[in-house]
């Protein structure tokens, strides 16, 4: 929904004030996070009160009510906000000078907290994390009547509810901070980029390099989406804005809808583990095991690597089987060309890279880039960073992080519970007990509940809620803490394609015309390499480059090469039309060739040679016959 059609139902007058209100609470915002950032040193507490005052009061205006006086109650609403803002604030320098013993009106502030964080998820994200909330938190109220092995102590709403509203691992602790610290100001130069005419930019530049292979739209849509998901941090957001170009266009070259639409969907997801941004989760991910930033985002590399070709090789093999033709060259947007008219929106790109990986805090990372953004801007489209430009690019960081901040609030009451009734160590030992020490059985289940848990969540609250539920399970069965938490991660990011809840799928699907269900089997298919190669790495960490250089530099060669076959299989194609025997049996070859073991590498070649050659004979057999 656009900013002007959140007005409608208002009078004019109301309308003008609504906008120069969310105007000026976006303007604020920002500038108090660019503000907190660089010179200004204040506590934490007061760092997360503001951003989820600010946060929540767009939320409200920008989502108007549909009756009679209905501006009122949003207003008083905001108000109400306020409030419970400065109340956190003053309880919080209160606490600091005097031991922690709680008022019942603190109490009613922090449940009136609660209820607020539970409406604004209504209206942001959905019924679903909200109502798992609710779950944790009778569950923490009551859980000291169940028998057996879930029965917990019994905790006073005093106790809870305090927790909840001041501790560090609830609303107002870590998880508000990420979004507090790091994602804003990432959101935020992702939209100065998009006012600047970037995007159009990278979708020319993936449309000249990728556009002459075959299924070229496709192609130029995968890295286009790519480019852009990793900044946006969100996938179906990514999939609304680059969808609207490329399922077009890729339905008018030649592609059914459902596919068109699953190519989009997964290109979409997967900028979320395409280093270095990766959607700002590698932010939450080093803050959450306190692995530096740069480690995870160079990890992330190869996996998320094997994740686009697979996509690639699938879509060749695609439009081979299809029997598409190339997109003739005079229609593609000449590369000296987009390069000339617009090579310097990668210098930002290169300033982050550059940044993240020499050691700098994700804070002055961010704030260097959106410097290097409005320069380059102001030096080579002197028109286009106007005011309103600006004002624009707030409003579209502020609308953008709502939802965020909310998933990240709610988070910390889930995990806030978590930690109270030791509810983690309890899943992880179940899912332990379960599996009766089989490391493969483990993931499995972890894999089931990543998809389950993180449907219809945002990233940052998919991957906070995984953490502490299912990753000390792995842990226990002695995998290391940075593959667990890759793990986990990337099930979560696949659960926006996998139905029943995709919210990618879903919205790629509304824009192609397609079936749900068909788009997201599509989607499901395409990311193969996503649902395999996590379990690889879980086994073998040379794809996530730990280890010694050779035997990094022979597991991404056989990698490489398993994901070719695999994106074959799945296409149909590999030099010949493949049936379903030959298909099913490349994704078997395809996934020993992955495996880091040289015996089950050799068998999986061979295997898939002689699948490849015997198939072919036999269809040249065929078509011999039916000629003669």
């Amino acid at each position: 929904m656009s900013f002007e059609e959140t007005q409608v139902g208002q009078t004019k007058g109301r309308m003008s004030a609504r906008s120069v209100l969310i105007t000026a609470l976006s303007a604020l915002i920002v500038a108090f996070h660019l503000a907190t950032a660089t010179t200004i040193v204040i506590p934490g507490y007061l760092q997360a009160a503001v951003h989820f005052c600010f946060i929540s009061c767009i939320i409200i205006l920008t989502r108007p009510f549909k009756f009679k006086l209905g501006f009122m109650v949003e207003l008083f609403l905001c108000l109400v906000i306020a409030f419970v803002a400065v109340y956190q604030i003053w309880l919080q320098q209160l606490l600091s000078r005097v031991e922690g013993v709680y008022s019942s009106f603190d109490i009613a502030v922090a449940i009136l907290c609660f209820v607020l964080a539970l409406y604004l998820g209504f209206r942001t994200i959905g019924w679903i994390l909200p109502v798992i909330c609710i779950l944790f938190t009778v569950y923490a109220l009551f859980g000291h009547n169940l028998t057996g092995y879930f029965t917990t102590s019994s905790f006073s709403v005093k106790r809870i509810f305090s927790n909840l509203f001041t501790s560090t691992d609830g609303m107002f602790g870590s998880t508000l901070m990420v979004s507090a610290r790091f994602l804003l100001l990432f959101i935020f130069f992702g939209t100065l980029m998009d006012v600047s005419g970037s995007g159009s930019f990278y979708v020319n530049l993936a449309d000249s390099v990728a556009g002459r292979a075959r299924g070229g739209p496709a192609q130029a849509a995968v890295y286009s989406s790519m480019l852009m998901g990793m900044v946006n941090g969100s996938g179906p957001a990514n999939v609304a804005v680059t969808g609207t170009f490329t399922i077009p266009l890729m339905k008018k070259t030649g592609y059914q809808a459902s596919v068109a639409g699953a190519v989009e969907a997964v290109a979409s997801t997967g900028g979320q583990i395409m280093p270095p941004v990766m959607g700002a989760v590698a932010f939450l991910m080093s803050d959450v095991t306190g692995i530096p930033y740069v480690k995870i985002a160079t990890a992330a590399f190869v996996p998320a690597m094997l994740y686009y070709l697979t996509l690639s090789f699938s879509i060749y093999g695609f439009a081979r089987r299809q029997k598409m033709e190339k997109v003739a060259p005079s229609t593609l947007p000449k590369i000296k060309e987009v390069f000339r008219d617009g090579w310097f929106y990668l210098i930002p790109m290169l300033v982050i890279i550059v940044m993240v990986f020499r050691g700098y805090s994700p804070q002055r990372a961010a704030i260097w880039t959106i410097a290097v953004a409005a320069l380059v801007t102001l030096a080579f489209k002197r028109g286009t960073l106007t005011l309103n430009a600006l004002l624009d690019a707030c409003r579209s960081a502020a609308k953008i992080a709502g939802p965020l901040a909310i998933a990240c609030m709610l988070a910390g009451i889930v995990m806030c519970t978590i930690n109270i009734t030791s509810l983690g160590l309890k899943i992880s030992s179940i899912i332990n007990m379960i599996s009766h020490g089989s490391l493969i059985i483990t993931l499995l289940l972890a894999m089931l509940a990543a998809l389950v848990l993180g449907m219809g969540l945002p990233t940052s609250a998919a991957y906070i809620v995984l953490s502490v539920l299912i990753v000390p399970a792995m842990l226990k069965m002695d995998v290391k803490i940075l593959p667990a938490h890759m793990f986990i991660l990337y099930f979560g990011i696949l659960s926006g394609i996998t139905p029943p809840v995709a919210l990618s799928t879903f919205t790629a699907s509304g824009i192609s015309g397609a079936g749900i269900w068909e788009t997201g089997w599509e989607a499901i298919k395409l990311a193969a390499a996503g649902f395999i190669v996590p379990f690889i790495f879980v086994y073998n960490n040379e794809l996530l480059l730990m280890g010694a250089a050779g035997d990094i530099a022979f597991a991404i060669i056989t990698a490489l090469l398993g994901c070719a076959i695999l994106g074959f299989s799945i296409s149909g194609w590999c030099f010949t039309e493949l049936p379903i025997l030959s298909r099913l049996l490349l994704i078997l070859c395809a996934v020993s060739v992955i495996i880091v073991d040289l015996t089950f590498n050799i068998i999986g070649i061979v295997a898939a040679l002689a699948v490849i050659l015997v198939t072919r004979q036999i269809n040249m057999r065929k078509t011999h016959a039916q000629t003669t």
